[in-house]
């Protein structure tokens, strides 16, 4: 009798005091600067960053308007995780988690499944408060694929110079599916996590945001900067940026 399916029963019986050692995790974050480049080598300074108090990342144009992020998360569901590495369902049933199932395929990878939805808030990596922790077998994975759940993904830049404080939001809708792989398998090890990172340094690339507030090309009303009503230059820059959302997303295994 495996010491997970012991847990399992105790669990729907409503007892708890399994202790299952260390989790591996799966998680969604912004890109910290130890991550930048997708190193998967982490300096001591990147282990104690996940203990101290998190420090917003600023967004920068093009030109150099930076604003200041007050906030990002993302919800997330369906989510399917392509083994690598030769693994196959039978080799990671042991350590599904309840919720959590394999799909074998007879000419393709085997698939470990989340349905969810889980909730992150993005700055850490950490679950948003109150939403559960989703965690993964140990192994190899190479591609995951996931949908947006309620809330979809968002993100709350302020531009703050003198008396202007301006919002704006950057949002991906709920149903948004995605889809992300990298050439070689990602080792998960027991006690670490696979990271799914979206680039903020990315989204506003490519918009000279400066020229346009200040010429009137980036519309705004008493409190928010409209990107999908820019003109001139920054004409499309709503929907340049929820591509940037979209697809600037990187696969990482971290020790932790």
């Amino acid at each position: 009798m495996s010491s997970n399916w012991l847990c399992l029963s105790l669990m729907s019986l409503g007892l708890s005091g399994c202790d299952t050692g260390p989790h591996t995790r799966l998680l969604f974050a912004l890109n910290p600067s130890f991550l930048q480049g997708d190193s998967l080598s982490v300096p001591a300074s990147g282990v104690r960053a996940m203990t101290d108090p998190v420090t917003l990342p600023d967004l920068t144009s093009d030109d150099g308007l930076r604003f200041q992020l007050a906030g990002a998360g993302v919800t997330v569901k369906d989510i399917r995780l392509e083994l690598g590495g030769g693994l196959r369902c039978e080799d990671v049933s042991e350590e599904l988690q309840e919720g959590t199932g394999c799909v074998s395929s007879e000419d393709g990878p085997d698939t470990v499944t989340l349905a969810g939805p889980f909730s992150f808030f993005l700055p850490d990596g950490e679950p948003s408060e109150g939403w559960k922790e989703p965690r993964i077998p140990t192994g190899k994975y190479r591609r995951v694929d996931f949908v947006l759940g309620e809330g979809g993904l968002r993100a709350y830049p302020r531009l703050q110079q003198g008396s202007i404080d301006l919002a704006m939001n950057l949002t991906l809708p709920e149903g948004t599916a995605l889809g992300f792989e990298v050439p070689y398998p990602l080792t998960v090890a027991e006690g670490g996590s696979l990271r799914v990172t979206f680039r903020q340094a990315t989204w506003l690339k490519g918009l000279p945001l400066r020229a346009c507030f200040q010429s009137g090309d980036l519309p705004r009303t008493d409190s928010e900067l409209l990107l999908d009503a820019a003109s001139g230059e920054c004409q499309g820059a709503g929907d340049r940026v929820r591509e940037a959302l979209r697809t600037q997303v990187g696969l990482s295994a971290l020790p932790f």
